[in-house]
């Protein structure tokens, strides 16, 4: 008999082992039964998870902290769950030949952003796809190696990450970070240039991660271990080269079919093993790969979220270690 699990992600590359557990069975061989929710926002996720829609979902650690902290509406117990992605956000400006903003000192760098702006006549609009965001600590860590005020000099705007190519190519914003494919989809369709991003900022950071709700972790001991090996056995499908593509087919089939409805050249670049530092990667056996969060707590804590009772309760749900002394 199957044990039923709603997990929630949304229309992103880097839930392929997801789609690809569930099309291929992944999940009914371990003894899951496995119901994939494509939420609209971030923030539909969050609240599933809080007010019992959802069992499990795929996300990114920011938001996974602030939501088991109450600010969805109740404190829950969340905790850094089963590792699933790195790396694959990219910055995306408006335009096409943006002079590059890698690999130059500070004034040039400053110099070029200050251009790109002028060249809009207005205070560039930029997207993120929520504000606990690794997407938007990013940006920030970004805005700030170009010498930008960021209260000042830009707006930052909450958008679902699939419907940043629209806003793009309508006006209503110029640029977004976001993740994979929708920056290359941008340089794709030329609508934007992709100048920054993880591959550059944050080398080979989580991602995302599947975290797991207390209460259907305690329906059985032994479903996290199998929601694990599910994990595992999909991840290493999507990791061969081999069957990239099919891991393109299937996750740019339409959702009726399945899939999620990406577009599939976009989705082709970014595949792991593809010779683009914007790749998404789903293996953390490798030299470089690296689960600290670290340096998300910190910029959280530069940007006045966590207060010191928060960093306690977050050494008490295992996302930092070791325990502080009391």
């Amino acid at each position: 008999m199957s044990s039923a699990i709603r997990i929630g992600l949304l229309r992103l590359a880097d839930s392929a082992p997801l789609i690809i557990a569930r099309n291929l069975g992944i999940f009914e061989k371990h003894g899951l039964d496995a119901e994939l929710i494509v939420s609209p926002s971030w923030a539909n996720v969050a609240d599933g998870l809080v007010w019992n829609g959802l069992d499990a979902a795929l996300i990114f650690p920011p938001l996974a902290i602030m939501t088991a902290l109450g600010h969805r509406g109740r404190e829950i117990n969340l905790g850094p769950g089963i590792p699933v992605s790195r790396g694959g956000n990219t910055v995306v400006l408006r335009g096409q030949l943006i002079p590059s903003f890698l690999y130059t000192d500070d004034i040039t760098r400053h110099r070029h952003f200050g251009s790109w702006r002028n060249g809009l006549s207005r205070r560039p609009k930029l997207a993120v796809v929520h504000l606990y965001s690794t997407h938007f600590l990013i940006l920030m860590d970004f805005l700030r190696s170009v010498k930008v005020d960021t209260e000042q000099d830009v707006e930052i705007v909450i958008m679902p990450p699939d419907r940043m190519i629209d806003a793009l190519a309508d006006g209503e914003i110029d640029g977004f970070c976001a993740g994979p494919p929708w920056g290359t989809e941008a340089d794709l369709r030329g609508l934007g240039s992709i100048v920054a991003g993880s591959a550059n900022i944050h080398p080979g950071h989580l991602e995302k991660t599947v975290v797991t709700t207390q209460r259907w972790e305690q329906s059985s001991p032994a479903l996290l271990r199998a929601l694990q090996a599910a994990i595992d056995e999909a991840t290493r499908f999507c990791m061969n080269p081999g069957n990239s593509a099919e891991v393109v087919r299937q996750i740019s089939s339409s959702i009726a079919n399945s899939g999620l409805s990406l577009p599939s050249k976009a989705t082709e670049q970014i595949m792991p093993y593809q010779n683009n530092p914007n790749a998404m990667q789903f293996d953390f056996s490798t030299l470089g790969a690296d689960l600290s969060i670290n340096w998300m707590v910190q910029a959280m804590q530069a940007q006045s979220w966590l207060t010191p009772a928060n960093m306690k309760r977050l050494y008490e749900l295992g996302w930092l270690t070791p325990a502080p002394i009391s």
